[in-house]
């Protein structure tokens, strides 16, 4: 059976072999017009027969072809070839890593100076500083002329340099050992005559061949910051595609899954914001990721747990009360997240439209898998909004005068102890927006402060008076009327110095001044304020913790 297998997929491979062998040059010319010189050098190795169309020294064809597909797809690199270079060598040359002498890998370094691409080491090795040169090459009784044979060489400037005598960290022209070799035998061959004019003509080639070194390294500077920005701008959109596929994650109550503040503290997501990887982040990629973030992220949000409710253990009654007032404000604020407000658009836009309808909808859009995810999900989310499984920012106003708001349903009965998350899902987030849909549903009426305030528009008006103050002689000393966000100021910060401000026990409503134009003179001037004028308790945690 092995052998079957064996000789099947060796029949196939020939077949396939036999049919590429088989296509036309003029074809081939064709096809290697639209290929990378990447793809061209792997081309190469698949037959003798590719080999031989590809890497021929005398095919005027071979050449254009590879300059072409240079030109086409290496922006960067539109110098010809240096003499001496062949297309082919030239685009092997700069597509190829590794150092070409010790073979070390991951090297990208050019040397243009001496047409070489070698690690740090193998340069040290073979290049020379100039005032080595006459010490460790030339005899001490040589021709005064000696040292001027360098000035028709290509050099670099460095500080390394072979030889045990090399000084770190001072500067100096360094050139390549077998060219000064080279330069210094062939000076040497020459007639006393003929030297001066020798030296004469390798400085005017030595300058040329330093001016075409100083436009290829600009060349390829120019593509090293261009790759730096292509890959900085690739691991940024990695960065955002993992930073939203964790928000958009959501648990068995159909809510966001983590929240970001915990993720932030997660070894895991560190290490993937801060990856250097240009690679897309795929769906495989985020399945293993999310397989390695959930249970860390389990572990610290039961620690912060653990750390919170041993800070919290101590609070005062009212201070604890507030602070889960403010769990469920947080909460309801991370669900309201702008897909999710945009889905509700969208479903109130469709709102004639059946369920059945959305079902076919659905089907139809699943035109490849990013999309059938993206549309499960959004199909999720519009069924548990049609479940009123969502609190909607418009009832965000009704939740301070819901009764499982100001008197929450805390464990054991004591505020200290903090809610779970199947807790608040399930029983305590459900509950609380029944009871906003109804405020808004069932008005309460104007002379009322929560009529006043939710559905007269009677928030900035001066009709409400403090019941804690003393009764005065109205003749003598008319009680004072203030706007609500006014009247919660007096309540709090006067003599009152009210913790927990109840809108119904401390706040009336005077009807006689409900027509009146007498306007509030003090407004909220940051989100704290806001929040305290909306009704809510919760921005006095700092003052009572304090």
């Amino acid at each position: 059976m092995m052998e079957y297998e064996y000789y099947n997929s060796y029949n196939s491979k020939s077949s396939v072999m036999s049919t590429a062998s088989r296509i036309p040059p003029e074809i081939f010319i064709n096809i290697c017009q639209y290929l990378p010189p990447i793809d061209l050098i792997s081309l190469a190795r698949v037959s003798k027969q590719f080999h031989g169309y590809l890497c021929s020294t005398d095919s005027f064809t071979t050449k254009e072809i590879w300059k072409n597909s240079r030109i086409t797809f290496l922006p960067f690199v539109q110098m010809p070839p240096p003499e001496g270079m062949t297309e082919l060598q030239y685009v092997k040359f700069i597509s190829e890593r590794g150092c070409q002498f010790c073979g070390k890998p991951r090297i990208r370094k050019i040397y243009w100076a001496f047409l070489v691409r070698c690690c740090k080491k193998c340069l040290e090795d073979r290049t020379i500083r100039l005032d080595q040169i006459r010490y460790h090459l030339f005899s001490q009784n040589s021709v005064p002329d000696d040292i001027d044979i360098v000035s028709g060489l290509t050099f670099i400037t460095g500080s390394a340099g072979s030889g045990p005598e090399k000084i770190k960290h001072r500067p100096s022209n360094l050139y390549w050992i077998q060219d000064v070799h080279k330069a210094y035998n062939e000076f040497n061959e020459l007639s006393l005559k003929d030297r001066q004019d020798w030296i004469i003509k390798k400085r005017e080639e030595g300058r040329s061949k330093m001016e075409e070194v100083i436009k290829r390294e600009l060349e390829n500077e120019n593509e090293y910051w261009s790759k730096t920005m292509e890959n900085s701008r690739k691991r940024n959109d990695r960065v955002i595609t993992i930073d939203n596929l964790i928000r958009k994650e959501t648990n068995e109550f159909g809510f966001p899954r983590f929240k970001m503040s915990v993720v932030n503290k997660c070894l895991t997501y560190n290490k993937a914001m801060g990856s250097t990887s240009t690679s897309p982040f795929t769906k495989r990629a985020w399945i293993g990721f999310r397989n390695k973030l959930i249970p860390e992220y389990l572990q610290m949000s039961t620690l912060l747990r653990l750390q919170r409710q041993e800070i919290e253990r101590n609070l005062a009654i009212d201070v604890a009360i507030q602070t889960r007032q403010m769990d469920i404000i947080k909460l309801i604020f991370e669900l309201l997240r702008p897909e999710i407000d945009h889905l509700q658009s969208r479903q109130r836009q469709n709102s004639n439209q059946s369920m059945d309808d959305i079902d076919m909808e659905r089907n139809s859009s699943s035109s490849s898998e990013s999309n059938s995810d993206s549309d499960d999900s959004n199909y999720n989310l519009i069924k548990r909004m049609e479940c009123n499984e969502i609190f909607e920012s418009s009832l965000i106003k009704f939740l301070p005068w819901c009764p499982s708001f100001r008197n929450p349903p805390f464990m054991n009965q004591d505020p200290r102890i903090l809610w779970d998350d199947e807790f608040l899902m399930n029983v305590l987030i459900p509950q609380l927006r029944e009871e906003a849909q109804y405020l808004k549903d069932h008005p309460a009426p104007i002379e009322t402060v929560r009529g006043a305030f939710l559905h007269g528009g009677l928030r900035n008006k001066r009709i409400f008076k403090c019941k804690l103050c003393h009764h005065y002689d109205n003749n003598l000393n008319p009680p004072k009327h203030y706007s609500f966000y006014e009247i919660r100021l007096h309540l709090a910060k006067s003599n009152h110095k009210v913790r927990m401000i109840n809108d119904d026990l401390m706040i009336e409503v005077v009807p006689s001044q409900i027509n009146t134009t007498c306007n509030a003179q003090i407004f909220p001037r940051n989100k704290p304020d806001l929040f305290f004028a909306a009704g809510f308790n919760c921005n006095l945690i700092c003052n009572l913790l304090s």
